[in-house]
């Protein structure tokens, strides 16, 4: 029961943050606006991405918006019943659907909310060289997530689905 709080936690505080430093973002940047940090190795940029993870497919808001609900509900039932069952029952498995989940609804609300696109401000990188795609706290948590639940099982091994 424990990391079922800790994971609902997490959720809220991810979501909250995603949530005030998108609105912030939108209410204070026009789009393409940028502010430098660090000689522009990190930079604050408002951007909507119309499309999916690393801005692909640009144009297809309601097929991602469909798609990541579905996604979300089946995580959701995933962990409901693994839970449950107690095959599942860890702090790190918890904690890392409590990112994947809140950083799930948080670009679920941005598109669901009618913005032009999911609010992303954050570009790391430099200019002349590489610039990774710009993203948010929303695919921080989904990344940092996936990553928490590839580390837990391969530490588990495959006998939770006996």
């Amino acid at each position: 029961m424990r990391n079922h709080v800790y994971a609902l936690i997490i959720f809220a505080v991810v979501l909250c943050a995603d949530f005030i430093t998108k609105h912030f973002v939108d209410l204070n940047f026009l789009e393409g606006e940028r502010i430098k940090f660090l000689g522009g190795f990190f930079q604050i940029i408002k951007i909507y991405n119309r499309g999916g993870i690393f801005g692909i497919a640009q144009g297809y808001q309601f097929i991602f918006l469909m798609l990541s609900i579905v996604v979300f509900f089946v995580l959701l039932a995933f962990y409901i019943i693994e839970t449950v069952h107690n095959r599942l029952s860890n702090s790190l498995f918890s904690l890392s659907m409590g990112l994947v989940f809140s950083g799930a609804i948080g670009n679920i609300l941005d598109r669901a909310l009618g913005k032009p696109g999911v609010v992303d401000f954050i570009y790391i990188g430099f200019e002349d060289f590489f610039m990774w795609p710009a993203f948010n706290i929303a695919d921080m948590a989904i990344v940092t997530g996936a990553l928490g639940l590839t580390v837990f099982f391969m530490i588990s091994g495959q006998n939770n689905f006996q």
